[in-house]
């Protein structure tokens, strides 16, 4: 049927023109953002999925932001150890060198003093952003707000806590140390027995520690107070003699204090130690002579922090290894998200030219379409 009043080809072809210029915007809106799903209504389900791997890679910049500051605080602590390390191997040659007979005591006494003060200088300039990892106990350091550090490992939140420890002279134990400076020590006979109650005190830097052995069957008989600090030293009735002394010198030395098992099996406490009893069964205590015991209190003092050197360099490698795994992970969100949100400009090129022409073609219906109704005209002439 023929009329004027309505013009089917002419809404078919504006019809084609609405839905081609809805997808050419589209397809615009792809090129000019280079996303495929840049809003909630282009595809409801991707865009969720991808506002969610956008919040995951917010929190891993975070992480990547707090391993990078835990690094540097790590670095700075490493270096400042080893500077430590460094110090203690030259301050045992010139202990060393005070066992000599013919050289001025008074002198190498005040090479010790002044390594002892280095050591301290490096301890307490380990500093980076308010942390120093060297200096756990030390009050008075300038600029230091903490001496632990945690480090941030994942997007979940979950840290790697490092402990600081004190590396200063008097967290080795090296306060006072002269080339003749005596120790004490525990000598062992047959009968040793460890048991249940039974301590070993020792005074130093006028601080008393009470090490006492406990299987956890009964409370600690010691008391502290004021100037006397009380440890448990945890064993087993299964654990033989030499392990609850090797428990006890762990212990000794998680407190500060430089004790080691000599090769005469001897259990000697170096540094500025200057009294220690016991009540152990087959133990008893003693006085390493002057000159050998400050040579053993350098030497406790390298193993301790050859120690701690090895804790800083196992947390830093851990750190740098999630470092690199942040850094691959990161690009693979990144990738897995692009497969998902990302236009395809070559596909999108080829579609908008296609569009183009498919515009084209449609105008030139319409403009058919609307030429339809001259042609009524002709039947009434």
């Amino acid at each position: 049927m023929s009329s004027i009043n309505t013009n089917g080809a002419a809404m078919a072809a504006i019809r084609s023109l609405t839905t081609i210029g809805k997808d050419m915007g589209n397809t615009q809106s792809r090129i000019e953002s280079g996303l495929r799903v840049n809003k909630a209504n282009d595809d409801p389900a991707v865009f969720a999925i991808a506002q969610n791997m956008r919040a995951d890679l917010n929190s891993m910049s975070a992480v990547k932001d707090s391993l990078a500051f835990g690094k540097s605080a790590l670095t700075v602590a490493r270096d400042a150890a080893t500077s430590i390390s460094n110090e203690l191997g030259k301050l045992k040659q010139t202990v060393t060198q005070g066992q000599q007979q013919g050289l001025d005591v008074t002198q190498i006494n005040t090479q010790i003093t002044n390594s002892l003060a280095n050591i301290d200088a490096f301890a307490r300039t380990a500093t980076f952003n308010g942390v120093n990892l060297l200096t756990a106990g030390v009050g008075g350091v300038p600029g230091v707000t903490g001496t632990n550090l945690n480090v941030v490992r994942d997007i979940q939140g979950t840290s790697t806590a490092i402990t600081g420890t004190n590396s200063t002279a008097a967290g080795l134990t090296l306060t006072g140390l002269t080339a003749t400076t005596g120790a004490r020590k525990l000598t062992f006979d047959s009968t040793l027995a460890p048991a249940n109650a039974e301590q070993v005190t020792v005074t130093s830097g006028g601080r008393t520690m009470i090490f006492e052995f406990n299987d956890g069957s009964a409370a600690l008989t010691a008391q502290p107070n004021a100037t006397t600090d009380v440890f448990d030293v945890q064993f087993t009735g299964t654990d033989s003699p030499l392990t609850m002394v090797s428990n006890l010198i762990t212990k000794m030395q998680e407190n500060g204090l430089s004790a080691s098992l000599s090769s005469a099996g001897e259990l000697v406490v170096a540094g500025n130690a200057t009294a220690m009893t016991t009540t152990i069964t087959g133990a008893t205590a003693g006085t390493v002579p002057g000159g050998t015991a400050a040579i053993t209190a350098v030497e406790g003092a390298i193993d301790l922090m050859g120690t701690r050197l090895a804790n800083l360099g196992a947390n830093l490698r851990q750190v740098e290894g999630l470092q690199e795994f942040t850094a691959k992970l990161n690009d693979s969100i990144k990738e897995g998200m692009g497969a998902l949100v990302d236009a395809d400009l070559a596909e999108e090129s080829a579609r908008l030219n296609s569009l183009q022409t498919k515009q084209q073609l449609a105008v030139q219906s319409l403009s058919i379409a609307n030429q339809q109704s001259q042609g009524l005209l002709s039947l009434f002439r």
